[in-house]
């Protein structure tokens, strides 16, 4: 969920508190309302009913009725009872209807304490105590009021449909302005989304409007300059690493070199010779791959461009085979493989033969019998390469890529424990990974994605 929509799912959410306080509000007082203005009614009626009833005679009671069910202020289902002091029923509206009432609630009328509530089948009652005219009656009067009930239930409708879509009004309104509010915000994101390790020196616009925006683009642009001025400091050691490490080995086996054109001498010193020009040798192989390794990691630009990785592999092979002749690698194709397209990947050819390189040279030192298999293959847009050779145990598969790490069984051979390390790195340099499973062989998987 993008931070819009949860802003605006939040400002909708108070305002909703907001409405249902307000709107329940109205029809709380609304309610209030109606059924005072009931009781109003009902109160009214038995004083009118009282006043009639002190001066129509006994015989006259059952016009009374006729005139009461009759009456333009008739109410549903309503209901009279009238009581004389020692609490004789004197009047009733009607006959099969009445209003539950006892001694006890009589007398508290009769005390002078007016009384409202709502029976069980939601009639309103009033009872009230009359004296007027040296009369002394205790009247109650009951009715459903069916109008301010249909008029309440209609304003509910009302209400809950103004709450409804006065939420989704808000939400929208709010979706709207926050997204306006947002906007420049989303400018800066897509101009921070077009800086890549290769444009550092490109910098997101400043509007000059001096707001939030501005300072966050103007602390982007100087965390740019800071990491541009780190890139080019790694650049320039890397470079000048390079040229300071490897001058000394170089004069170093120079020297080797032209002491063993000299005349056969000592043969224990004609070993030593030998085995300083190997270690010699092998410092320079360790100093490139720690270089290659930092260079890698770094993420330094690097010239990429479609390359054909079965020319590649083919090209490493032969490079591998003058140093160990006793590798023997067989390549087979994916039978799905039909073009030239599907073989096409974009890489750096100089580094890509480099890694590629490093993987023959591992199975050259580690088989057994110095057989290693390899597999192109062509998965939906990658390419692949599957090197295989035998082994006695399985490497961990957590370590194996980590820079020196090198298994108990090659101890013995020589070697720094980087070339895998620098293969993974290579492998996400150009988009890709590298995989290593084990089923009684050693089986290393090289995916690159395929040029689009």
């Amino acid at each position: 969920m993008t931070t819009r929509v949860r802003l605006s799912l939040l400002f909708a959410g108070f305002s909703l508190v907001l409405l249902v306080g307000t709107l329940g509000g109205v029809y709380a007082s609304h309610a209030r309302s109606r059924q005072a203005e009931f009781f109003d009614r009902l109160r009214t009626q038995c004083y009118r009913t009282a006043s009639m009833l002190g001066e129509v005679k006994e015989t006259d009671r059952s016009l009374l009725r006729i005139l009461d069910r009759n009456s333009i202020h008739r109410m549903y289902d309503e209901k009279v009872l009238l009581f004389d002091h020692n609490d004789n029923l004197l009047y009733s509206s009607l006959a099969d209807e009445t209003i539950h009432y006892s001694k006890q609630l009589l007398d508290k009328v009769r005390s002078g304490e007016e009384m409202t509530w709502r029976d069980a089948d939601g009639d309103e009652v009033v009872g009230v105590h009359y004296t007027a005219n040296g009369a002394d009656y205790v009247v109650l009067a009951s009715a459903y009021d069916t109008y301010g009930r249909r008029e309440l239930h209609n304003l509910l409708g009302t209400l809950s449909a103004v709450l409804v879509l006065g939420t989704l009004f808000i939400f929208g309104a709010g979706y709207l302005f926050i997204g306006l509010a947002f906007r420049p915000l989303e400018d800066l994101s897509r101009a921070i989304d077009h800086i890549g390790i290769h444009r550092l020196d490109q910098q997101v616009p400043v509007r000059g409007t001096k707001g939030e925006i501005d300072r966050l683009a103007t602390a982007y642009n100087a965390m740019l300059s800071r990491l541009r001025k780190s890139f080019e400091l790694q650049k320039a050691f890397v470079n000048n690493a390079s040229h300071e490490l490897r001058t000394p080995l170089a004069r170093m086996n120079a020297q080797v070199e032209q002491a063993l054109r000299m005349p056969p001498g000592d043969a224990a010193v004609q070993r030593s010779l030998l085995t300083l020009q190997a270690d010699i040798t092998e410092q320079g192989q360790l100093i490139d791959s720690l270089l290659l390794l930092q260079q890698l990691q770094a993420h330094l630009p690097v010239a990429m461009e479609p390359v054909r990785v079965d020319e590649v592999l083919f090209a490493a092979i032969a490079e591998v085979n003058a140093a160990h002749p006793g590798l023997h690698a067989t390549v087979d194709m994916d039978e799905g493989i039909r073009s030239e397209a599907q073989l096409t990947t974009d890489a750096n050819r100089i580094l890509l033969r480099t890694a590629l390189r490093n993987l023959l040279a591992n199975a050259a030192r580690y088989s057994p019998d110095g057989t290693l298999a390899i597999l192109i293959g062509s998965p939906p847009n990658m390419v692949q390469l599957r090197f295989c050779n035998p082994g006695a145990h399985a490497l961990p598969a957590d370590r194996v890529f980590q820079p020196f790490f090198r298994g108990p069984e090659s101890a013995h051979m020589p070697g720094s424990g980087l070339g895998l390390s620098i293969v993974q790195q290579v492998a996400e340099q150009f988009g890709g990974s590298l995989q290593y499973s084990f089923n009684g062989s050693h089986c290393f998987t090289l995916s690159l994605p395929r040029t689009a």
